[in-house]
Formats: C-alpha cells, structure tokens, sequence
C-alpha cells in the first residue's frame, strides 16, 4: 500500500512537471509565464510574447510546439532589450514591442481602429526588405500593459519622438 500510494504521488509529480513545459493552447509560452501575446497566423505558426514581468520577456516564434526563433536568448534580460512604442486618439490604439535580432528589425503589433483590431509582425531587414505575418482568429492578451516594464522605443514614430 504504502509503495503504492509514493508511485502514485511520483506519477502525478511527473505528469504535472510535464505539463508544466507544455505550451497554453495557441501561445508558445509555460507555465508559470504569462501570455502577454500570442496568436496564431496567416503562415499557420504563432508568435507570442511570454514572461514573468517586470524584467523577464521573450518573443517565440514558431510552429506547434516548436520554437524557430526566440529573443533574446535570456529572458531575463527581456525587459532591457525590447522597446514599447503606443499611440492613442479617438477609436484608434496602436502599440508595438520592438527589437533587433540578426540584421532584422522587428515589431509585434496590435492595432485597434474603430472596434476592429489586427495583429501580426512587421519585420524588415538591414537591406530594405520588408514582410508581415498577420494574426488570423483570436488573439490572447494585449500589448498596451508591457509599457509598464519596457524602454520606450524612441526611434518608434508611434511614440512622436518622445519618451517619457
């Protein structure tokens, strides 16, 4: 009996860590990160921004569970290293995190205008080029509470050139 009942306590110690690194339905991040992005897109993979703030913040990109590209490497350093740009007037809100990874500029954004919202990735590379992955179906969280802990990004023209 007593056998019995420490297996069944290791098993349920093993199932819960092993859901504990499993990826929330449609978002790459674990527990016990929160999902302050995330969505799935056009290109049938999903982007999410995934953390434990005020400094720990990563974006993930990827498909199912698999993650293809991640910044920056240390979460931890997450908050130092993206930015936060935000612009607001009558029915219209847009916010974005930035950051640079390998020649390539990037922005999650999330734009509202007149109750219709679109969310995706701008990237644009060191030679011009430029694309976008856009959200399709619901997206999960929202960018405007990153303000908070981010550095504004004051290159960002959603910011007018000025950060607080």
């Amino acid at each position: 009996m007593r056998n019995t009942v420490s297996l069944v306590l290791l098993l349920s110690l093993v199932s819960s860590c092993a859901y504990s690194v499993q990826p929330a339905t449609g978002s790459l991040c674990h527990a016990p990160e929160t999902t302050y992005f995330s969505c799935r897109t056009t290109r049938h993979t999903t982007v999410s921004l995934c953390g434990t703030l005020p400094s720990n913040l990563q974006y993930r990109y990827g498909k199912g569970a698999q993650v293809e590209l991640q910044f920056p490497d240390d979460p931890a350093t997450g908050a130092r290293q993206l930015g936060y740009a935000h612009y607001s007037r009558f029915q219209v809100e847009r916010t974005e995190v930035t950051f640079s990874h390998m020649d390539a500029d990037y922005a999650v954004f999330d734009y509202t205008e007149n109750d219709r919202r679109s969310a995706g990735v701008h990237v644009t590379t060191a030679d011009g080029k430029e694309s976008e992955v856009r959200c399709t179906g619901p997206v999960q969280g929202q960018l405007a509470p990153l303000g908070k802990s981010l550095r504004c990004d004051s290159d960002n023209a959603l910011n007018g050139g000025q950060c607080p």
